[in-house]
């Protein structure tokens, strides 16, 4: 645009030159006569001059959009280094965030590490547990026989118990019956043969009441057909009493 000034500028004084000169003489300024210069420079004036208007309506409407240019070009600016401020801002809360999501990226990895050895944990127990309670319930069932079972021999013991409680008062009356009747057979004996010998009474009238007065007078073991000898003492029956 300044060119533009110039080049008008330039072209106006050329011209207001050849004026002056065409009105001095017309041969400077390549005319014949006087009359064309009055002719030309006025109409060479008035285009020049609204050349100029022109010229000066785009300058001024050139300024203003030059100017809004600058304007929207410094509004622009201040605007790019705000946004570059807050992106700078942005970028660094963004940053912290991203720290913040990786920490709780790796805390949730680590709680899903330990949630899933828990569950394994619970598992292998809850397997522990139905083995041990298997295992009791057997060892449950064992008890329950045992204290059937342990009942069932304190009965047949008390039983046995019993009947031999029995036995040995059918045996001692049995001795004693046998008792009775040896020592009336022999007090019979001792009096048929009371004449016969003089060692004879002193034989049959020999009697032991138990295996201790037996030893206590020197005769165990008796033997079947010595004096002394009974039944009561020999219980197992083989003919030798007080073994």
């Amino acid at each position: 645009m300044l060119f533009l000034a110039l080049m008008f500028l330039a072209l106006f004084l050329a011209a207001f030159i050849l004026l002056v000169l065409g009105l001095i003489n017309p041969r400077f300024a390549f005319f014949r006569k006087r009359r064309h210069v009055l002719y030309f420079y006025p109409g060479v004036t008035i285009l020049f001059f609204l050349c100029m208007l022109i010229f000066t309506i785009s300058w001024s409407l050139t300024s203003d959009t030059s100017r809004l240019t600058a304007q929207s070009n410094a509004n622009a600016k201040q605007e790019i280094q705000d946004l570059s401020e807050k992106k700078d801002v942005l970028q660094e809360e963004l940053n912290v965030f991203e720290k913040k999501v990786k920490e709780l990226d790796s805390t949730v990895s680590t709680l899903t590490e330990e949630n899933e050895q828990l569950t394994q944990d619970i598992k292998k127990s809850s397997s522990e547990k139905e083995s041990l309670e298997d295992k009791l319930e057997k060892l449950e069932e064992e008890k329950n026989s045992l204290i059937a079972d342990l009942d069932s021999e304190k009965e047949k013991n008390s039983t046995l118990s019993t009947q031999l409680t029995d036995a040995e008062g059918k045996i001692e009356t049995l001795r004693s019956e046998a008792t009775s009747t040896e020592s009336a057979s022999s007090v019979a004996s001792s009096t048929s043969h009371g004449d016969n010998s003089n060692d004879s009474p002193a034989a049959a009238s020999v009697y032991f009441k138990n295996c201790s007065a037996a030893k206590a007078a020197g005769a165990a073991p008796v033997r079947k057909g010595d004096p002394g000898y009974a039944s009561h003492l020999d219980r197992d029956g083989d003919g030798v009493g007080c073994e």
